[in-house]
Formats: C-alpha cells, structure tokens, sequence
C-alpha cells in the first residue's frame, strides 16, 4: 500500500502558530492570511471559545462582538446545542442513509414550519445560504415552467456565490463582473423602490403574459441594518403576486432573532412564498441551511414520486446536523433569544447614538435592527484637509481605512474582535443574542478609546502589524 504523509489529528493543537500560517498559505489562501495580516489578526490563535468569549494561546481573553457574521446567535458552543451534538454521537445516531425516512429531518422541518407564517410548510435542507437561495431560484422556475425564466433582483441585495445567485446579487459589478458573466435573464431593481419595480415587470410582460418567475431579496438590509421604506414589502408582495410573480425574502443574515423577531420579514404585514435561512440555524455547530415553501408551491414542484429527488444535495440534512438545529431552535424560544434581541438591542443603539455624538467627525451615522447594528465611518479622504486635491487612485487605495483602524486596534490593544462591514466604511456591531447589558457596555467603552485615539497613532499601530511578531 502506498504510504501518504499524513498530518495526525493529535499533532494539530500542539503545533507551532508559524507552522499554521505556513501551511494556510501554501495550501489554502495567501491572499485571504495577507488581508488578515494587515490588520494583525494573524497573530491569534484561539483554543478556546466560550460564549462571548475567546481564549487564545498566550493567555489573552477576547470579547467577541462578530457573532461569526451573524453565525453565532447562540454565541461560541452553548452548552445546549454542544450537548445535542455530543448526544447523538454516543448514540450513534444515523447520520446519513437515502433509502430510509430521516427523523431528524422530519422533526426540523416541522419545527422550522411553526415558526413560519402564512402556510409556510415544506423544507428543503442544505449546506450553505448560497445553496440554499440556489435551491429557492431552482424550485420558483419549476413552478412557472421554462416560459418565465427570468428573475427580478434588488441592487442591495446579497445572496451567494454560485453562478446562479451571484447573477441576482446586486454587488454582482464588483469584482464578480471582472471574473464571471453570470446568467442571462437577471434583472436589477433598486431596493425599496416598488415603482421601479413595476416598470421592471411591464418590461416583461407581453400581451397579458409575463416571463419573471420570482424575485429575490432581503426583506431586511442585512449588511445596512436598514428597514423596508413602510410599506413597502406588503405593496410589492401584492404587485408580484398581480403578475403571478413569486416572492423569494432571503433571511440568511437576518434570521433566527437577529432583528428582534424570528424573522426580518415579521418587522411588516407581508410574508414570501419562499424563505430561505442558513447561518445561525446550526447553532454555530452545525452546517446547515435550506428553504421553505406552502403545499401549492410544493404540489406544483416536487411533490410526485417522478420529480421529488430532481433537486437534491449529498450532505443536506444530515441526522446529526437537524439534531443539533432542533435544538437550537429550541435554545431560542426557552431563553427568550428573539425578545433578548429586541430589548438589548434597543440598548445598543442608545450606545451608539451616544458614541456618535461623541465621535461626530468619525461616526457619520449608526443603525440598529435589533441586535443587527451598522456603524457608518468617516472615509480616511473626508479626514484630509478639504483643500487638498482629490486624486481616484489615493480615494481607493484609502477605502477602508478608518475601519481598519479600529478593528485592528481593539483586538490588538482592548481585546475585542468585531469585523468591518462588506462596504468600505462600516463596522458591524451584531454581537451574539446572549449578550449582555455589561458586555455591550464594555464594547463601547472600549470602542470609544479607540476613537478617542490619535489616528495617526492608530495608523503606525497598523503599519506595525507587518513587522516579525515577537
């Protein structure tokens, strides 16, 4: 038998950070370990997460405000979800078999329909929220037929990074253009804009006969923390459904309570034919995602024995990955996580109001939807004097740059970790649901230091991080 180098399992927790960042950058992703380097992140190394909390190697204790993207509602390994995990591994419990009913899986789907309004019934199960809305895009054309193949898209929203959801991303021009054509047939709406919309959709239609199949969007703008302009999302559900147009909300980043409601959706009177969740279903434990769809959607689909396998997926719903979203699920209605939401985050954002008053040069504007909170910076060129000239290639090359700043300084000085937003000038404030009143208080102390700094001081700080750690 031929003989593999192989590293043990046993040699991983004992070997030398260095060694770690070698073998991330031969072999996984340089570039990304180049992005964390600069703003000092490489230099962690966790062996410990614990609720809010991060434990490192040399002894540090990390205040993690991130929530992993939203990921960690339950926070780091809650004592819950850890166990359901550990439970149906002493067990032995079935993980995977296609030719016998999965209990698991039924049981979830019946959970994640109770918590659903408007009939929502039927669930699909997969890996990734990409996969997830891919499947979501997939069963809306079943429905029509291959004569309404096109699909209304909003230019905020965000949905993956298959071929088919990059198509219906609005930050689709940059950089995915540059590298990928995308499908034909996605069309782009401002979000918020139902007037805009309804041109869209007069556009398509023909003699009486429309060819969209569905649009997809956020009913919550997750990286903004933005709401729906007031009805908004119930005016457009009634003018997609004029036009027999399918409704797709994507909740990937803002379900489960981070609003403040089980749903970002539920902050209004309207409700989707297609929902799609991911991130904190899995109760930071498990990869899980799917969507779900009322019995006229699913009859018309998938229902038949001749087409109920034609969209499916290896890995999806596996038994020990719904045993642990059951109960995560269930952690959030015992402890009262979405309520919690709600309150603390109305708590927060006092704080960042009073942060921004504080900082006004600094903090242009604040948002909170429940514990979902976006903090807008001041762009590094609005800090220079005004009479300097503006050169494109200097905006660029300074874009991000107040963000970098902070997020660097209050991991490295202060111990708190939060990530900058997807757009070049925000920092997400979205910490997990258990947080608490003296943690959140804690992080803008903390915060407001950083701000109180000299930036130039800050920016030595980040040039700093590509010297040989000690």
């Amino acid at each position: 038998m031929k003989k593999y180098d192989l590293v043990p399992l046993d040699a991983v927790a004992a070997m030398p950070h260095r060694d770690i960042l070698d073998l991330y950058r031969r072999h996984v992703a340089p570039g990304i370990l180049a992005n964390l380097k600069i703003l000092g992140f490489d230099r962690v190394r966790v062996v410990r997460a614990e609720g809010m909390w991060l434990h490192t190697a040399d002894g540090r204790r990390i205040l993690d405000f991130s929530a992993g993207m939203n990921v960690l509602n339950h926070g780091h390994n809650h004592p819950r979800v850890t166990a359901a995990r550990h439970r149906f591994d002493e067990e032995r419990g079935l993980e995977v078999c296609k030719a016998l009913v999965p209990a698991y899986q039924a049981v979830l789907a019946r959970n994640i329909a109770a918590i659903c309004p408007g009939g929502l019934q039927y669930s699909f199960f997969a890996n990734s929220g990409a996969e997830a809305n891919e499947g979501a895009l997939k069963i809306a054309q079943v429905f029509h037929g291959k004569a309404r193949d096109k699909f209304l898209y909003t230019d905020l929203g965000y949905h993956g990074k298959t071929f088919g959801t990059m198509s219906v991303s609005g930050p689709f021009g940059k950089p995915y253009k540059e590298l990928f054509k995308g499908l034909d047939g996605c069309i782009q709406v401002p979000w918020g804009d139902l007037e805009a919309t309804r041109r869209a959709i007069e556009g398509r239609t023909t003699w009486g006969r429309c060819d969209v199949a569905a649009m997809i969007l956020e009913p919550v703008k997750g990286d903004l923390a933005m709401l729906p302009p007031a009805g908004y999302l119930e005016a457009l559900v009634d003018l997609l459904h004029e036009h027999g147009i399918l409704a797709i909300f994507d909740e990937i980043f803002t379900g489960f309570g981070r609003t403040g409601r089980m749903w970002g959706f539920e902050h209004t009177a309207a409700v989707p034919d297609i929902l799609t969740f991911s991130k904190s279903l899995g109760g930071g434990k498990a990869s899980i995602a799917g969507y779900v769809v009322p019995k006229r959607i699913f009859d018309r689909t998938y229902a038949s024995p001749t087409r109920c396998a034609i969209h499916s997926t290896t890995f999806g719903g596996l038994g020990g990955e719904c045993a642990v979203a059951i109960e995560a699920l269930n952690v959030l209605v015992d402890e009262g996580l979405v309520d919690r939401s709600r309150e603390l985050g109305a708590y927060m954002l006092e704080r960042m109001r009073d942060l921004q008053a504080r900082h006004p040069r600094l903090i242009k504007e604040v948002r909170a939807v429940g514990l979902l909170g976006v903090m807008r910076t001041a762009r590094a060129t609005e800090l220079l004097d005004a009479r300097l000239p503006r050169v494109n290639a200097v905006d660029d090359l300074l874009e991000g740059l107040i963000p970098g700043l902070v997020v660097s300084e209050l991991l490295k000085r202060h111990d708190v970790l939060i990530y900058t937003g997807g757009r070049e000038d925000n920092l997400f404030v979205n910490p997990a649901l258990i947080v608490t009143r003296e943690e959140i208080d804690l992080f803008f102390d903390k915060l407001d230091a950083v701000l109180s700094s000299n930036l130039a001081r800050l920016a030595a700080g980040l040039a700093a991080n590509w010297l040989p750690a000690e």
